[in-house]
């Protein structure tokens, strides 16, 4: 390139020069110094710039399209692994069944929760909680709390120790455990006969139990023995609490085991047979401790699980804080629950709603549908909301995966219930809870859960084959 250059330099010296000296010799020009320069270098230097101007442009011009080519290569290669590679991932399943599920918020209870957020119900003017400006704003507060607040019982004595928002979670967790007394009942009894019937070192506690004083205990241990039915056997109720990360530092422990404890002993369950955790989530790893703690369900054949999601930031304390950081702050309270088990264990008198498996490293809803061959249950006919969009709305990012997600399905934007704006700015536990409301759907609808690192298909147990239920996968 150099050497064409220099060699055309030369040619247009060598040819206007030789021009110049004639032409001034035939008028007998005496030229100066910057006669030469500008005819002997500048002159042959712009002619040459010039002859190879156009070559000059292709070559930018091929370099740009060479670049653009290697860019859409990329994208192209990309897009392949995530629609080649993917599909031939085996799929890993992790199977679970659910026993009971219930859930509360400012939109009511269960059933009338799904029609609040489809109906996009707004929060209500809070007269309690006040913004800086010292006035009311808005939340989700549940009114009722307000009431078993304000009876002035033994009870709230006890708790005055606790910080507001405690105080509201604890009766947000009885209120829970209270929606699952007759499950927790079977539990109570399927626990003792158990007990006695595999095992010896917790005979003396429920003969003394109060629950049980009643049962004719006061024959010899092989005369109790002979009257047991065998049963299924069931070691332990572990009961998870979900709550918020904020909360790791100042919630009381011993006195919500306390609390918890009085509630279940008084329905038969003694202390040795309750296993209680408290797990503490943020918003980022909500997704990723909620999917551990499936696994951990799964490998355990002979207990049974009671997992409590709840959350309030109803307390003016709290809100002074939040609100410096955002100053259209929107609080919310909310709880939601499953009893769940692994596949084996076996309730008396008591079939699982709902029955769960988790998928790993699936990309793909149509390779979902059909391995749980959810085309059977006709989505594509489907008119009622059935999808929970645990993801923001305003988020480009995330409803552009979400399109591609459901591009070759049955399920269009019209099926979507977005659940974020249900709980406002109280986002840790956000997911998990919505998560959970896909279990309260009616029997005769499928529910599909979608975030972009879990995503869930929840089916009613009595409709799905043996081998086949409801589905949570997981990138």
């Amino acid at each position: 390139m150099l050497k064409k250059f220099l060699a055309t330099w030369i040619a247009c010296f060598i040819l206007f020069g030789w021009g110049a000296i004639d032409y001034w010799r035939d008028i007998q020009y005496q030229p100066e110094l910057t006669d030469l320069i500008a005819y002997f270098l500048v002159v042959p230097m712009l002619i040459s710039a010039a002859l190879f101007a156009p070559w000059f442009i292709y070559q930018v011009y091929q370099h740009y399209k060479m670049q653009r080519q290697q860019a859409s290569q990329t994208e192209f290669d990309s897009a392949q692994f995530f629609t080649t590679a993917m599909p031939h991932v085996d799929p890993q399943y992790l199977k679970l069944h659910v026993y009971a599920a219930a859930a509360y918020s400012a939109l009511g209870e269960n059933e009338a929760i799904l029609e609040g957020i489809q109906h996009f119900t707004s929060p209500k003017l809070d007269r309690n909680l006040l913004n800086l400006h010292g006035l009311p704003m808005l939340s989700y507060r549940i009114e009722d709390l307000d009431q078993q607040h304000g009876d002035g019982s033994a009870h709230e004595q006890d708790e005055s120790c606790l910080s507001l928002r405690q105080q509201r979670i604890m009766a947000l967790i009885q209120q829970q455990i209270e929606q699952h007394i007759t499950l927790l009942s079977l539990i109570s009894a399927q626990l003792k006969c158990s007990s006695l019937f595999y095992e010896s070192q917790h005979l003396h506690e429920y003969r003394m139990h109060p629950a049980w004083t009643d049962l004719s205990l006061a024959d010899t241990e092989q005369c109790e023995l002979a009257q047991l039915e065998q049963v299924y056997r069931l070691d332990r109720l572990n009961l998870h609490i979900l709550l918020s990360a904020e909360l790791v530092d100042v919630w009381d422990d011993s006195h919500s085991n306390t609390a918890i404890q009085r509630i279940l002993d008084e329905m038969g369950i003694i202390l040795e047979k309750i296993h209680l955790e408290y797990h503490y989530l943020s918003a980022l790893s909500a997704e990723q401790e909620l999917q551990e703690l499936f696994e951990r369900i799964q490998h355990q054949a002979h207990e049974i699980a009671l997992i409590i999601v709840v959350d309030s930031e109803i307390d003016q304390v709290l809100i002074d804080e939040k609100c410096w950081i955002n100053s259209s702050y929107l609080p919310a309270e909310f709880i939601s629950s499953w009893c769940v088990a692994n596949t084996a264990v076996q309730l008396e008198q008591q079939r699982p709603i709902k029955a769960f498996n988790l998928f790993a490293d699936q990309a793909h809803v149509q390779q979902i549908f059909e391995i749980l061959k959810l085309r059977e249950l006709a989505l594509d006919q489907a008119e009622a909301p059935f999808v929970f969009m645990l993801e923001d709305a305003t988020d480009r990012k995330a409803m552009k995966k979400c399109e591609q997600f459901f591009a070759e399905s049955p399920v269009e934007p019209y099926h979507y219930l977005y659940c974020k704006p249900a709980v406002g700015n109280t986002l840790n536990l956000a997911k998990p809870f919505g998560l959970m409301l896909g279990a309260l759907l009616p029997s005769h609808q499928a529910a599909l859960v979608y975030t972009q690192n879990l995503q869930a298909c929840i089916q009613t147990f009595s409709e799905i084959p043996a081998e086949r239920a409801c589905a949570a996968f997981a990138d």
